[in-house]
This record gives structure tokens, C-alpha cells and sequence, in this order.
């Protein structure tokens, strides 16, 4: 999928003023970011724009402002970030005043421009206004680079701009692109899928692509409860998704009728509150009594799990597999990651991704070199191997008729 898309290696960007759509949508706590895996992401781009001595002009969002200038969501510290990463300045401004700041930038500076969200135009259902914010970057820029694969909601920034100016796809872009069609197209068996986090609605279209596919899925985290109440299973205080009870039957069908086996937790780690200090109490059946949460899957589990994992030769992680941001409850991802890190065979191709995959791997300090990819796509990697087709990416593929 998306083998005709255009290359920035392909590009005569020499001495050029490019445009970078990036995603520096990162987590950030009391004014710190925690995880900079996004801005890090995009290094290998900006830098080959340096070299290749263009001024280089970034474009991001932040949170959802909806069309309001909110402090907390500025990209300010994102600026220093990049800035610690490249050691290197970086110029900031405003789309809104951004003319001179890109017309007296040097080349091989690099300039961040503010949250784009903080004009609603960005995110307008009506063509015309998105061209409009955009216009300014049309008029002062050269060439356009969405090395942003995470973003694929039809805005100004990944949908209109890419038809306004000669456009093509980041290094990092094109890594998640290949990577995630190599596991789409072209899976060794056996094929693991490892499942987990807490809600099913964004899920339930890859699951259903999924179990065509994948020889096992192993489900785990608030998501397995779901699973299990809709086989009947009693999972106590447990947290599900009621609304979802009918489509874990039918996902469970479907696994049937494809010969793909879905394998639930046989055991638990529980706790009487939904709190962070909370003794954990090992349940050793897959009935949870009444009273308890599940919070993370237990040692016969994990176990299972392993056995599966150390047989294949593909493996998707996306999802962890209890609470892991509370101590007592990390053990099941944890394991569960080293086991996908570490005891498969030498050549299985292993990705992981999406926003808690990749933060849980930061925090239990599972090495992403371990695997052969960790998408930092969050849903759109389960979107793209669901095989929904998306506008942002049509936009950088093949011939380009370049729209003023």
C-alpha cells in the first residue's frame, strides 16, 4: 500500500524554503515533556534539510485548543526539546506573523511555528478556509514535507497544503509506510497480534481486520474484560465496555469462522479499589469475584502468553496489558514486552505501536531497538493495517498537480 509515494530522498530540495508538517503532539507534564519520541522522530529529516542547507519552517498541533490560544498547549517546550536534540537554535513565531520570520531566516535555520490549532481554520470542515490559513506558508515556502504519519484527520496543514506546493513524504513518514505494509502484506507465520488498553471503539476495525489475518491473538488489559464478559465469564467490579459486549461476540465469531484462536486471561491481578496504592491480589481463576478489579493479567497468563509469543515469527503489539503507570500493576506489560523483545526467535519481525504501547515501553524501559519497528502512529497505525485508505497520504502519491 502506497508504494508510489513521493520520496523527500526523491526531492530537489537544495537551497529551498521547505515547510514540515511534524508531530510534536507530545505528553508533557508541569511544563516537562516526558516522552520526546515524536520530536525525536523527526531528526533525521530536519537535519538532511539543513544539510542540504534550506531554511526549514515546522508545522505541528498540539492538543485540541479548538481554535483557542490556551498556555499549556503552546509548543514552546517542544521548541527547546528540538533545539537540546539538533543543538541547535530554533526560531519560533506565530502563522499569523510569520511573513518576516521566514523571509529573513538564513539557510540552515530552522523555524517552529506555534500550535496550528490555535486557529480554527485548520481544523475547518470547509475547504476554502483551510486554504486560506495556509495560503501565507504557500506563499513564502517552496516545497512541503509531512513527515507526520500519526496525523491523518482531514486538516489544512496534512490535506491542503500538500495540493498547494510541490509535496513529499519525511524519512519517518516513509519508515512507518514501509514497515506497516510489510506486516500488512507479506506476515510470516506464525502471526501473533498481542492486544490490549482500554477501550475497544478504536479498535474494533483493525480486530475485525485482524483475526482475518493473525493466527493468535493474545487480548489482554481493560479490553479482555469485555471479551470475557461476553463469553459469560464473571469479572466482578471489573472495568468494560457494555456497549461493546455484542461486538466482542461478533469479533469472537468472526476469529472462529477465520480459524484464528483468541486467547483471554486465565488469571489476574486484582485489587478491591480502582487506585493507584491498592493491595494487588492474585486471582487464579478466570472468574474475578465480586469486589475486585482486574488490573492486570496474571502469572498463568503471562505464562501462556510467552509460549505463544517465543512460536512466532510475527508479532503486533499495540496495548498494554493492565495498569501499568501504577507499580503494582506493571508486571503483565512488562513481561509481556520483554517476552516480544527478547525470547522470540532471532528473525521474527516484531512491531509495536500507538500512544500507551510506546509510553509503557519508555517507562518499563523495554528497548524499541529490540523490535524492528515501534510505530509512533497511534491510531493511525491500526487504521493503516485495518486497511482504511486515508486523504493525507493519496495527497503524496504518485503524479501531483499542484493546485494555487
Amino acid at each position: 500500500m502506497y508504494n508510489n509515494i513521493r520520496k523527500l530522498s526523491d526531492a530537489n530540495i537544495k537551497n529551498k524554503t521547505v515547510v514540515v508538517r511534524v508531530n510534536f503532539d507530545v505528553p508533557i507534564n508541569n511544563g516537562e515533556i516526558t516522552d520526546n519520541t515524536r520530536i525525536a522522530s523527526s531528526v533525521k529529516t530536519i537535519e538532511y534539510l539543513v544539510n542540504n542547507n534550506c531554511k526549514v519552517v515546522l508545522i505541528s498541533h498540539m492538543g485540541r485548543p479548538e481554535g483557542e490560544i490556551v498556555d499549556d498547549l503552546s509548543l514552546m517546550p517542544a521548541r527547546f526539546e528540538l533545539g537540546k536534540l539538533l543543538n541547535k537554535p530554533i526560531k519560533f513565531a506565530h502563522i499569523d506573523a510569520c511573513e518576516n520570520s521566514i523571509k529573513f531566516m538564513e539557510q540552515g535555520e530552522i523555524l517552529l511555528l506555534e500550535n496550528l490549532r490555535f486557529d480554527k481554520r485548520e481544523e475547518s470542515k470547509k475547504a476554502k478556509e483551510r486554504e486560506e490559513f495556509v495560503q501565507p506558508l504557500v506563499d513564502l515556502c517552496d516545497v512541503y514535507i509531512n513527515d507526520s504519519f500519526g496525523v491523518y484527520r482531514e486538516h489544512a496543514s496534512v490535506l491542503e497544503l500538500p495540493k498547494m506546493l510541490p509535496s513529499y513524504a519525511g524519512f519517518a513518514m516513509v519508515k512507518e509506510i514501509e514497515a506497516l505494509s510489510k506486516i500488512d502484506e507479506e506476515p510470516e507465520s506464525p502471526y501473533v497480534a498481542v492486544i490490549g488498553g482500554v477501550k475497544m471503539d478504536t479498535k474494533i476495525p483493525i480486530l475485525k481486520s485482524l483475526v482475518k489475518k493473525v493466527d493468535t491473538m493474545l487480548i489482554g488489559g481493560a479490553m479482555a474484560y469485555t471479551f470475557l464478559k461476553a463469553q459469560g465469564v464473571e469479572i466482578g467490579d471489573s472495568k468494560f465496555e457494555k456497549e461493546h459486549v455484542k461486538t466482542a461476540k461478533e469479533i469472537l465469531k468472526l476469529a472462529e469462522k477465520a480459524k484464528c484462536e483468541i486467547i483471554l486471561p486465565i488469571d489476574h491481578i486484582a485489587g478491591k479499589e480502582f487506585k493507584e496504592n491498592t493491595k494487588p491480589i492474585e486471582i487464579k481463576t478466570q472468574q474475578i469475584p465480586k469486589g475486585h478489579w482486574g488490573l492486570d493479567i496474571g502469572p498463568n497468563t503471562i505464562k501462556q502468553f510467552r509460549e505463544i509469543i517465543e512460536s512466532a515469527k510475527t508479532i503486533l503489539w499495540n496495548g498494554p496489558m493492565g495498569v501499568f503507570e501504577w507499580e503494582n500493576f506493571n508486571k503483565g506489560t512488562e513481561a509481556i514486552g520483554e517476552y516480544i523483545a527478547l525470547s522470540t526467535p532471532k528473525d521474527a519481525y516484531k512491531i509495536a505501536g500507538g500512544a500507551d504501547t510506546t509510553y509503557a515501553m519508555l517507562k518499563l524501559r523495554i528497548k524499541p531497538k529490540r523490535f524492528n519497528h515501534v510505530s509512533i502512529g497511534g491510531g493511525m497505525m491500526l487504521n493503516f493495517l485495518s486497511g482504511r485508505k486515508f486523504k493525507v497520504l493519496d495527497v503524496l502519491c504518485g503524479e501531483q498537480n499542484i493546485t494555487q
